[in-house]
């Protein structure tokens, strides 16, 4: 989360691998039920019934998201927000599944896994470059595709607010990166990375001057650094405002802050534009 306007920007997966790792048995029992579940759904699917697939696909996503609570979405603060992100997984979910488009691409992509050659490379196996990249040309296709269908139909409005674009394609590229990074050698490991832009290294970097601000909701001690709006609760999930009002760039008036600060504000007064916080990168 956005140390200066509280925006969802990225996912940890390390921190994510860890709390999946937290406790075997917690993970084991979610597997077992995950297989009852899906089978039944594909039961459901077999029969084409819709209704009964939607009712599986939503035991499926509460399930997970109530076994790994940490894995939802930060920006899903209160239960009417729980309740519309899993109405729209198991919507989406549903109106793949019956599509015939989805399901024959999600065929191919199974055929070009299966297809996918290896060698042995020392003690490792290690696929074959052209069979490999066949599949994740395929799936890079295939899910920009889906993002931006997804993301254009007005039924999942909700999830721009709720899991953006860029955060969730990038999440969806890193688990297939993830997935595939052991298998792969030095040379095609690189040329995946640099694909899908995960070839950037972390680095240190020191921390912004601020100062302490009291979480509105639960009274925890936060950081904000100088020039933030809002700051968000790493033990509520819930976002402070540091800043309420600002002056326009233009004539001066004082205007209301966005609850996205990130975004342009108009002036209520003259009507320009007003950018709040300026993006480091991009």
């Amino acid at each position: 989360m956005c140390d200066f306007c509280g925006s969802f920007t990225d996912i940890d997966f390390t921190i994510g691998m860890d709390k999946w790792n937290e406790s075997a048995l917690n993970t084991v029992g979610y597997h077992a039920r995950k297989m009852q579940i899906l089978g039944q759904a594909q039961a459901a699917l077999a029969r084409g019934d819709r209704k009964e697939y939607f009712s599986r696909q939503w035991e499926f996503w509460n399930d997970y998201y109530q076994t790994f609570p940490a894995y939802l979405p930060p920006t899903i603060d209160d239960d009417v927000k729980y309740r519309l992100y899993l109405e729209v997984c198991s919507q989406s979910s549903t109106e793949s599944a019956f599509d015939p488009k989805w399901q024959h691409y999600a065929l191919t992509q199974q055929q070009l896994q299966a297809n996918v050659q290896y060698f042995q490379n020392g003690f490792e196996r290690k696929a074959e470059s052209s069979s490999f990249f066949a599949l994740a040309d395929f799936f890079v296709k295939i899910m920009r595709e889906g993002m931006r269908s997804f993301y254009e139909d007005p039924r999942y409005d909700i999830m721009h607010e709720l899991l953006p674009e860029s955060v969730h394609l990038k999440m969806k590229m890193s688990m297939f990166v993830q997935a595939w990074l052991p298998y792969l050698t030095d040379s095609d490991a690189e040329r995946l990375l640099k694909m899908l832009a995960f070839s950037n290294e972390y680095v240190e970097t020191s921390p912004p001057p601020g100062n302490s601000v009291e979480c509105t909701s639960c009274r925890c001690s936060l950081f904000a650094p100088e020039g933030s709006y809002r700051v968000f609760c790493e033990a509520c999930r819930k976002t402070t405002a540091v800043r309420s009002s600002f002056y326009c760039m233009s004539c001066g008036a004082p205007n209301q802050v966005h609850d996205n600060p990130a975004r342009p504000v108009p002036c209520a007064n003259c009507g320009i534009a007003n950018r709040l916080i300026n993006p480091l990168l991009g």
